[in-house]
């Protein structure tokens, strides 16, 4: 079994941001944004998203509780380590699952330095305090692995993931972002956008500082996507209660 991940374009939905500044986040994210595997009947198959935070010296895979919900374990969950096509699955990292009981957040404890290691030298890992920045904007990123841009080729499973921008709000204590059917990509062409199975426990970043013409600009992760739907909207679980919780639990 084997990985291989497709380059992608960044998706506007209405945030309207400039084509050289959505291409410059999309390839950091491209780094970012992780595909959560599950071993079934002896292959690797797409389950979820998510994003790879640094505490101490060991790794916190954040992604959605409800990854566990049909009896999945962190034994049976994989990480492609990037562009080696490889893939480390968690039973060897001595996983811990972290759960938050009143969202759908959970976190995953990589206790093995060098899973942890492998992992940095592929992916890029933020922060494990970023994640108490409770950052607010107007407009935010989502970075996921959509199961619609998947395909299996004898035993390599080809993903391209998604980098979609979207203006946002807080309703009912979620975060909700506008998801359209059609979005914009950054060579200016209107596409379908996708369905987001698959992208469940994403982060979605707020970009904050500067304008959307500029291409710098500050990344804070926000929140965890937890549903969609197609053609209406994206919400996500905020993270900032969770990064407490998660403090008390591991100091």
């Amino acid at each position: 079994m084997s990985w291989a991940a497709l380059e992608t374009e960044p998706l506007d939905v209405d945030a309207g941001v400039a084509a050289q500044r959505a291409r410059s986040i999309g390839s950091t994210l491209q780094r970012v944004a992780v595909p959560v595997l599950r071993l079934r009947n002896g292959r690797a198959e797409p389950l979820a998203s998510g994003a790879l935070y640094v505490f101490g010296s060991s790794l916190l895979l954040l992604t959605c509780r409800h990854v566990f919900d049909d009896g999945a374990n962190a034994g049976d969950l994989g990480l492609p380590l990037g562009e080696s096509g490889r893939i480390l699955w968690l039973r060897e990292a001595k996983p811990r699952v972290l759960v938050d009981p009143g969202a759908d957040l959970a976190a995953v404890r990589l206790g093995c330095r060098r899973s942890a290691g492998l992992l940095r030298r592929h992916w890029r890992a933020a922060p494990f305090d970023s994640l108490g920045s409770e950052a607010r904007a107007q407009i935010y990123v989502l970075a996921g692995f959509p199961y619609a841009q998947m395909r299996r080729v004898g035993t390599v499973l080809h993903a391209r993931p998604v980098v979609v921008f979207a203006r946002g709000e807080m309703e009912g204590g979620h975060l909700k972002l506008s998801y359209r059917r059609v979005a914009r990509r950054a060579d200016g062409l209107d596409i379908h956008a996708p369905a987001l199975d698959g992208v469940s426990g994403a982060t979605l970043w707020a970009v904050v500082e500067g304008d959307a013409a500029a291409v710098d600009c500050v990344l804070q992760p926000a929140a965890v996507q937890s549903s969609f739907k197609h053609d209406g909207y994206v919400r996500a679980e905020p993270v900032g209660a969770f990064f407490r919780l998660l403090q008390s639990r591991l100091s």
